[in-house]
């Protein structure tokens, strides 16, 4: 007799558990971590250039135009305005390319996320916040994942992601919420009141940043952006409830 596979929680549990040492080092060094982020950029915008078929000169220049948005400010000093240019650069050549707005909006996104990653960084505690934000997005994701097994009922978006439910957003909402209330004074926030919020708001982005990845891997008729991470998939798979919530944590703290 074989030995039977592991379930799909203990691969998921497995596949979060490599991407320790990436928490860590983010935790124990702000110049680390810059370098840390660097290498996800990198193994994000490859998945992305292999799933939408680029040509390797149109490939290699997305690729690049991102990893310049990766670079942390301390090596690279650039006006803000410079992080929307090549977003919206990064968005005009995927459009070119698969004649897909989803697609286009999606790199705009991901192109936002690692220049307000390098901002993030650049703040003097910039490294603990990037760590209680993944924190507060693993605990909505991991809430939503098992409140929707245990509780199930109607499903949120069966379209696009057949597996999702409702209970299972409620139930990564509150955890995001709760999350933040209590780490509260690790990121500086002032009040409950105002960690509530954030919470809210990172609950509900981080779930739509997963939702927009599944509708792109459905469009492309995929199951997963990669396999390097049991349980999870490709680094799109595991971070794409950042995309959105890293600009909007950003934001809130240093610009509203």
């Amino acid at each position: 007799m074989g030995l039977s596979k592991p379930s799909a929680t203990i691969r998921r549990f497995f596949g979060a558990t490599l991407l320790l040492p990436v928490v860590f080092a983010v935790w124990y060094d702000q110049i680390i971590g810059g370098l840390m982020v660097m290498l996800l950029a990198l193994f994000m915008t490859l998945e992305v250039k292999r799933l939408t078929n680029m040509p390797p000169i149109t490939g290699y220049l997305f690729v690049g135009l991102i990893m310049a948005q990766s670079i942390p400010y301390w090596v690279i000093d650039r006006p803000v305005a410079l992080i929307y240019g090549v977003a919206l650069l990064v968005a005009t050549i995927v459009l070119l390319h698969t004649k897909k707005i989803i697609m286009a909006l999606f790199t705009l996104f991901l192109s936002l996320c690692f220049g307000y990653v390098s901002l993030l960084l650049l703040q003097p505690s910039g490294h603990i916040m990037l760590v209680a934000l993944a924190a507060i997005i693993a605990a909505c994701d991991s809430a939503a994942y098992f409140v929707g097994r245990r509780v199930g009922g109607p499903k949120l978006w069966p379209q696009v992601s057949p597996s999702k439910t409702i209970s299972g957003s409620i139930g990564g909402m509150l955890a995001a919420i709760g999350l933040t209330i209590a780490l509260a004074d690790v990121i500086g926030l002032a009040g409950h009141l105002n960690a509530l919020i954030l919470g809210l708001g990172l609950g509900i982005l981080a779930q739509v940043g997963d939702l927009l990845e599944s509708a792109i891997k459905r469009r492309l008729n995929v199951k997963d952006s990669g396999s390097i991470l049991p349980g999870h998939g490709g680094m799109l798979d595991r971070f794409d409830g950042y995309i959105l919530a890293i600009p909007a944590f950003y934001l809130y703290l240093f610009e509203i």
